[in-house]
């Protein structure tokens, strides 16, 4: 009897410790991107999407993102830099969060989500008629401005590379690239729609036309360089899935 007893208390003991493991795993997790030292938020200045004003970052994205990060109660602090350094330090875990598209060159040291934060719409844009570029292919023997570091969601990578012979050049602001479009003495533009529509407001166009060649959606890119990178994504996935279903924010 007496050592049924000793095994009761044994199994009671055990069970209560199990608990409170599982206690503090759940309060861990949930602590765990709360502490003292913030998570660094890289961001590129990619108006409207996001702009830097008195030090502090503006914008669609900016707004989306801080509403995320604050239903999960998270110490960020964000940084703006140019797309080549962010990159890099996403890389090596100096920035833990980027919003922005899918890139292949980063897929083995980010983890990214699956929830949309915006969708990013890319055109071309020509003097000439539009619509007859239907694939990367079509694009051999032209001429073609490109934003500098932009990647277009592979398009850059194939323009760039020699073998597709494609005539290119890279300039760095949407308003060097629209002035250059504007000379014909380049075929297209690639472009992003958001920031060019800004660019057009400055310099109106009537004769220049535009194609749609894709949709890029924006997910939140963590890097794999840092503890608990796969549980910070989720989180910030099913949070924004959250805020999305009660209204709090509305994709574009």
């Amino acid at each position: 009897m007496q050592k049924l007893f000793s095994l009761f208390i044994s199994l009671t003991l055990a069970f209560q410790v199990d608990a409170y493991s599982d206690k503090n795993l759940i309060l861990n997790e949930s602590q765990v991107f709360s502490s003292a030292r913030p998570l660094i938020v890289g961001y590129v200045d990619f108006q409207p999407l996001y702009s830097t004003v008195n030090n502090k970052p503006q914008g669609m994205l900016s707004d989306i993102t801080h509403k995320v990060f604050n239903d999960l109660d998270l110490n960020f602090k964000e940084q703006s830099m140019p797309t080549k350094r962010l990159f890099s330090s996403l890389k090596k875990g100096r920035v833990q969060i980027w919003c922005g598209i899918k890139v292949d060159s980063l897929q083995t040291n980010v983890w990214s989500g699956n929830e949309v934060l915006h969708h990013l719409s890319l055109n071309l844009y020509s003097l000439s008629k539009s619509g007859d570029i239907a694939k990367k292919s079509d694009l051999k023997g032209k001429t073609i401005i490109l934003l500098l570091g932009y990647s277009y969601g592979g398009w850059g990578q194939y323009i760039r590379n020699k073998k597709n012979e494609i005539n290119f050049i890279d300039v760095k602001s949407h308003d060097d690239a629209l002035r250059l479009i504007k000379t014909g003495r380049y075929q297209y533009l690639l472009n992003y729609r958001a920031p060019m529509n800004i660019a057009l407001k400055k310099s109106p166009s009537s004769e220049l036309k535009q194609q749609n060649i894709s949709h890029l959606p924006i997910v939140f890119n963590v890097t794999k360089n840092m503890a608990s990178s796969k549980l910070l994504l989720s989180r910030l996935d099913n949070s924004l899935a959250k805020l999305i279903k009660a209204g709090e924010i509305v994709i574009q």
